[in-house]
């Protein structure tokens, strides 16, 4: 059996006003993290690694809430890590890796790497759509991480 998906690859970096230990504490306190995740609801934290939520997908033609879950698989020491996510939705999923390096630089330098397959309703989305999905989540998540880090709130 055949089954067609899309491959997006992403990849950002970032600049915290925050020490490296600080920043570091907060990306693996998934309390925390998940706090500045914009519209996950339902958050269950099912281990120091773990958690599930529900999040609306901002496409009209996905009914209900997107079920995901997300997991640390993979420790570099205190530089960075590997996490793995996964999502789903009647006729609609993803799953993919995201690594992130934290690193000394003026304040933290944060570099995220990803790598995301979609199936079914989710492999038709054009890759530039996925694109500005992604902006308009982490616009508001790294305003909501720096806030916290650096201090405003």
């Amino acid at each position: 059996m055949f089954i067609s998906i899309s491959v997006i690859e992403l990849s950002k970096e970032y600049v915290i006003n925050a020490d490296v230990k600080k920043v570091w504490g907060f990306l693996t306190d998934l309390q925390q993290l998940t706090g500045c995740i914009p519209n996950l609801e339902n958050v269950q934290i099912e281990s120091p690694t773990k958690f599930k939520g529900k999040i609306k997908p901002p496409f009209s033609f996905i009914k209900g809430k997107l079920g995901i879950e997300s997991e640390i698989v993979k420790f570099n020491g205190t530089d960075g890590f590997t996490a793995t996510m996964k999502g789903s939705s009647i006729g609609a999923s993803f799953q993919g890796t995201v690594n992130i390096a934290v690193l000394a630089a003026e304040g933290t330098k944060i570099q995220i790497g990803a790598r995301v397959e979609t199936y079914g309703l989710l492999k038709t989305i054009p890759k530039s759509l996925i694109y500005k999905v992604v902006e308009d989540v982490e616009t508001p998540m790294l305003r909501c991480i720096k806030e916290k880090l650096e201090g405003h709130i």
